[in-house]
């Protein structure tokens, strides 16, 4: 995975999944328990990389990159149940040529957003 990629979903304040269209794989990042002690260790490897960088700037005038974390850690495994919608999705993104992929990913996310909130509402009717 890139390392733009990983850093990207761990800013983010919720596990995700990744659906690689590519290649046709989807990966997850671990659980909520675990991704929030994923996050804090990055965070805290993140910190004590920029305190060692400043010191090493002010001693020697070294400029060292920052994140070799990545290396340490995978952020994303490979999902074992990929849901059916999504499957779907694979499935028929195989099918349809390279040039219509984008339309019909961005209408599958508009289908998404639209289920989401009928369940939010029906949930809420329920309540």
């Amino acid at each position: 995975m890139e390392t733009k990629i990983e850093i990207a979903v761990l800013d983010s304040t919720l596990p995700t999944t990744l659906v690689d269209l590519t290649r046709l794989i989807v990966r997850k990042t671990p659980l909520y328990a675990d991704y929030h002690q994923l996050k804090s260790q990055y965070y805290t490897a993140m910190s004590s990389k920029l305190e060692d960088n400043l010191l090493n700037y002010m001693n020697d005038g070294v400029n060292i990159t920052l994140n070799d974390w990545s290396k340490r850690q995978q952020i994303f495994e490979k999902s074992d149940g990929i849901a059916p919608m999504v499957q779907t999705l694979i499935d028929e993104t195989r099918k349809i040529p390279a040039r219509m992929r984008e339309s019909y990913v961005r209408q599958w996310r508009r289908s998404l957003v639209r289920r989401a909130l009928a369940m939010i509402k029906f949930v809420q009717d329920e309540t």
